[in-house]
């Protein structure tokens, strides 16, 4: 049967009339000629511009134009080109309001404060106004606290040659700090207390400036300084007297965001390397005297011990095990090979630092290395670690990437293990193991840890020398008061008294009292003491004129062991001394006592602050799952605060800001496992047929502190392909829409064969607090398998408006997943 015309191939015949076969040599000519003048037309085109520009500014100068009249067209050029860009930027907010006024007039204002974006945190204009009335006053105290107190600590701190330093001004300017936003807490906290949180801004145009006589005296300042940070303020006790409130204690509990510019000598060091130097050094300053365990006590009251405000009890230890990375940035090129970073770690608690060694020539280090950081106030304190690319020479390191946790979320769940993906860097996750110890006054538990130290001793003889020194208590000690000290032979002048106390190979030093024989000091410093039966405090009271010891006390620990309370108070007679002098110390010794682990869910989303601890397999009468703060002065073994309210299920009520419940309502916050949460969920959700797809458990929050878009995707349920009811390998991928580029897309791990995939990855955005309101964040569920199929890999996706979600705290929703076009 002959095919019909239908069927026949669209093949050109040589033989048919119209083919290029059939063309004749002449028409061939002519399409190349045309092709050619074509090409010639756009070579003018293209470079006609720049000839009529050459030919313009020969023209000028030809006929001995005046420069004048350049300036005036560009002037006209400038002026007309910034009124039309006025002209479309006032329409485009008019088209935007027509559709969401709120929103428009929000992501039209830069740097809100965090009271516009967070409900608990309120507005204090008349806090504001209150300052720049005291301002001038402010400076004054100011003033007088940097010459008296911070003026000698540097010099302590400098050597012999700079001892002439000091400050020559100190102007903070006619622009005080401003209170962007406060919050006050209710939850918590003791009867007997207040305390608030105080978000600092401060750009103002002071004028510090220093002197060194060297050949002649050296000036240097700081000028322009800006800094941005919360300071804690603590109103304690409260009494029943005027003005109602003993004193208070002012801190940050992390490190501020500091900059400035430096001016006279000091200018020759603002350059990349040396100005990064000098920053840093500046900032450490800071937290030796306001950051966390330092701060600044306030005495409103005589009956008031000034030493309670400025050193009260730690709540805890943070034992800190840095374990490994893995996928960091190559930040070291080589020719013949892929590139290599040589990492290592830096981590700050507070004002405490620690560093890893670095590792060379790898992407995957392995540190195995531990940490024990003192914690005063685990509510609101973070745990930040830096990773650097060691660089040999003058240079500035490399960064690697950076991680914010929040230590209140271990110490609820007691022990947390998990790998967490670096911020700030495109790549790169870090294996972290973090326990809470808790402080006890039980001798039998001092040891029986130091038995297990002594048995991880023996059987890990090879293992990192930091994990067989791990700490069994914690010493704190004040050092009160000295009298009759010695009086040099040689010289009747009066010595100028500091202590230097030792234990292993930790050592503390005291401020210097100046020309006594009585000195006062009346400080708190805090060991960690790994076996209390075997270890000294060595004390030493030195000379700071002559620079010797005048008197020596070693004090076996073994005795606080053996006293009531493990505490003891009394003076104590010191050796090469005077006949009769004496240091008086009040000592107390607490033991560590790790934490019984809660068991959560996922100890990843846990630490990134993304959800609160999901409790599995404990009762909630247990009081481990009781957390409350606690605050006990150094040697009172009563404290006034009183247990704290909890909810009907023992759990922390949800308005405390740093550990978010994902529940909805009381029934959802009940400890439950994972599976009984999966039925909850899926009886409360809509029926299958409703979501032929699937559905899709998300968790969205912002980060104010981070200014980041935290979207944790948990997991899916009946996930399934059109038309197949085979399991597909899916992933989820997310763009925040418009942006729809390369750098604005997000995707989790592939999870194989499941109907009900588990992701449990967080995806992040760095996005201002001002503009993720207008954001929609698209997400979708894509099958990897279909990518070598003509078929559409996408599932089902959502799109999901962030101006209708109150993303200030963590949200967790099932979204139904919709067909989409494949991107």
């Amino acid at each position: 049967m002959p095919p019909s015309p239908s069927d026949t191939p669209a093949w050109p015949n040589p033989l048919e009339a119209g083919t290029d076969v059939d063309q004749p040599a002449s028409q061939k000519a002519q399409l190349a000629a045309g092709s050619r003048s074509g090409n010639l037309l756009g070579l003018l085109r293209k470079h006609g511009l720049s000839f009529v520009m050459l030919l313009s500014v020969w023209g000028l100068g030809y006929f001995r134009f005046s420069w004048s009249w350049l300036l005036l067209v560009t002037v006209v050029m400038v002026w007309r080109e910034r009124s039309s860009h006025q002209k479309r930027w006032t329409m485009e907010l008019a088209r935007r309001a027509t559709e969401n006024e709120k929103q428009t007039i929000l992501s039209a204002v830069n740097n809100l404060p965090s009271w516009v974006y967070f409900p608990d945190t309120e507005r204090a204009e008349w806090l504001n106004k209150m300052v720049k009335q005291m301002w001038p006053y402010i400076e004054g105290y100011v003033e007088t606290m940097l010459r008296d107190t911070v003026e000698p600590a540097v010099l302590k701190a400098l050597p012999s040659y700079l001892k002439s330093f000091k400050f020559e001004t100190i102007k903070l300017g006619t622009y005080p700090p401003r209170i962007g936003g406060v919050k006050v807490y209710t939850d918590q906290v003791g009867r007997d207390e207040i305390i608030l949180d105080l978000e600092l801004f401060y750009a103002g145009n002071c004028d510090i400036e220093i002197s060194v006589k060297a050949l002649k005296r050296i000036k240097a300042g700081i000028e322009s300084l800006q800094l941005h940070g919360t300071l804690r303020v603590e109103m304690k006790p409260l009494v029943d007297k005027v003005p109602l409130v003993g004193g208070m204690s002012i801190y940050f509990l992390n490190k501020p965001a500091i900059d400035f510019n430096l001016t006279n000598v000091a200018d020759v060091l603002d350059i990349p390397g040396l100005s990064g130097i000098l920053h840093s050094i500046l900032e450490d300053q800071l937290a030796n005297f306001l950051v966390l365990p330092n701060r600044l006590p306030i005495k409103l009251i005589d009956d008031v011990d000034i030493s309670s405000l400025k050193y009260p009890m730690p709540q805890g230890v943070l034992r800190i095990h840095v374990i490994e990375a893995k996928n960091l940035v190559a930040k070291d090129l080589a020719l013949l090979s892929k590139g290599k970073s040589d990492p290592y770690c830096i981590v700050r608690v507070g004002s405490q630092k620690f560093k890893t060694k670095a590792i060379s020539k790898t992407l995957t280090p392995v540190w195995d290395k531990y940490f024990e950081a003192i914690v005063y106030q685990s509510h609101g304190q973070t745990m930040d670690i830096d990773v650097w690319d060691k660089d040999e020479g003058p240079g500035k390191d490399d960064f690697l990437g950076t991680l914010s946790l929040n230590v209140q979320h271990v110490a609820d769940a007691g022990h947390l293990d998990a790998w967490l993906p670096l911020q700030e860097i495109k790549q790169g996750d870090i294996h972290l193991e973090l326990s809470w110890l808790t402080l006890t006054d039980s001798t039998k538990a001092i040891y029986e840890r130091m038995s297990m130290i002594a048995k991880n001793k023996e059987e890990e003889e090879d293992s990192d020398e930091d994990e067989s020194s791990m700490s069994a208590a914690i010493l704190v000690v004040k050092l009160d008061s000295a009298k009759n000290l010695p009086v040099s032979r040689r010289s009747s002048s009066l010595p100028h008294p500091y202590v230097n106390m030792i234990v292993g190979r930790d050592s503390k030093t005291s401020q210097v009292q100046n020309e006594t024989l009585a000195p006062v000091w009346e400080e708190v410093f805090n060991f960690l003491i790994q076996s209390p039966s075997l270890q000294n405090l060595k004390l030493e009271v030195m000379d700071k004129r002559k620079d010797r010891c005048i008197g020596l006390l070693m004090l076996p620990i073994k005795n606080i062991l053996m006293a009531p309370n493990l505490a003891l108070e009394q003076p104590f007679k010191l050796d090469g001394s005077g006949p009769h002098s004496m240091v008086t110390l009040k000592i107390c010794l607490r033991g560590l006592e790790r934490k019984k682990a809660v068991k959560v869910a996922s100890p990843r989303a846990v630490l990134l602050s993304e959800v609160s601890v999901d409790v599995d397999e404990a009762s909630s009468d247990s009081p481990e799952l009781k957390p409350q703060r606690q605050y006990s002065p150094v040697f009172k073994e009563s404290s006034v605060d009183e247990p704290v309210p909890l909810g009907p299920q023992g759990d922390v009520p949800s308005s405390q800001p740093d550990t978010m419940s994902l529940a909805s309502s009381p029934e959802e916050a009940q400890p439950v496992s994972d599976t009984e949460l999966r039925k909850r969920l899926v009886q409360h959700s809509k029926e299958t047929q409703d979501a032929p797809f699937g559905k899709l458990q998300v968790t969205l929050r912002y980060s104010a502190p981070r200014n980041r878009l935290v979207v944790v995707v948990h997991k899916g349920l009946n996930i399934k392909r059109h038309g197949s009811d085979d399991p597909p390998d899916t992933y989820v991928k997310t763009y925040l829409l418009p942006d729809k580029s390369k750098s604005g897309k997000r995707k989790t791990k592939e999870v194989k064969d499941a109907h009900e995939p588990v992701y449990d990855e967080t995806l992040e955005y760095l996005i201002g607090a001002e503009e993720v309101s207008a954001r929609t964040l698209q997400v979708m569920v894509k099958d990897s398998s279909r990518f070598i199929s003509l078929s559409d890999p996408v599932i089902g996706q959502v799109e999901i408006k962030l101006s209708e979600l109150d993303i200030s705290k963590a949200t967790t929703d099932w979204y139904i997943l919709k067909p989409a076009d494949s991107d």
